[in-house]
């Protein structure tokens, strides 16, 4: 199976899971953000980490995570302002185990497998925006207003926009680096899928359901 098949394939397993979570309750979309920000935390320093590991021969690559580095800057600031406007604070979500094995399991690939496999990670995400984003964020901007859909509605255009580039790195990548871009893919979308499930078992229980 070729990059693009297989993320098709791992966008139409999300599909359901992503399109039937209850993002018109508070605390299920505030667990959600909280999720995101737990992740996206730590995006410019494993985008930087990527783009320092990468060997001199691929200059092209160290680029891009470069310029992506600067991308991501504050993107977890405006997490923390929709948290907030639902009037939670992040503090009231817990970690779930599937959003920390997304991140940390970042560090082993960049540093252990090699720099190139963070594109699975990277493009798992930046498609969920790209298939799904218009109609997440049409549920949530009709169900809690303009004022909590602001990190929704930045990766919603940028994400999109991110995808021309990221496309043409991958072509570029060698046998070797494509495997290992697309085996952190697939542990990147099962990994945001039961992020998903766990996030909304979670904030359904008495105590969100009493904030909310």
């Amino acid at each position: 199976m070729d990059f693009k098949s297989l993320v098709e394939k791992e966008m139409e397993t999300t599909r359901p899971i992503i399109l039937s979570y209850p993002w018109e309750d508070k605390a299920c979309y505030g667990m959600w953000l909280a999720q995101t920000y737990y992740m996206v935390a730590h995006s410019t320093r494993l985008v930087a980490l990527a783009g320092a590991c990468c060997p001199l021969e691929r200059n092209d690559l160290h680029a891009r995570f470069v310029d992506h580095a600067k991308e991501e800057r504050g993107h977890e600031k405006v997490a923390i302002a929709d948290i907030k406007s639902l009037g939670f604070s992040l503090e009231d979500f817990p970690k779930v185990y599937a959003s920390q094995a997304m991140y940390q399991v970042q560090y082993y690939w960049i540093q252990h497998v090699n720099p190139a496999s963070f594109f699975g990670y990277t493009y798992s995400l930046e498609m969920l925006a790209v298939k799904f984003g218009v109609q997440v964020f049409e549920k949530v901007l009709k169900a809690h207003g303009e004022k909590s859909v602001k990190f929704l509605k930045l990766h919603s255009e940028d994400d999109v926009d991110h995808m021309d580039t990221a496309n043409k790195l991958i072509s570029k990548l060698t046998p070797e680096e494509m495997k290992y871009a697309m085996d952190n893919l697939v542990l990147s979308a099962q990994l945001y899928r039961q992020m998903l499930i766990e996030g909304q078992k979670i904030s359904s229980t008495t105590k969100f359901k009493k904030s909310a």
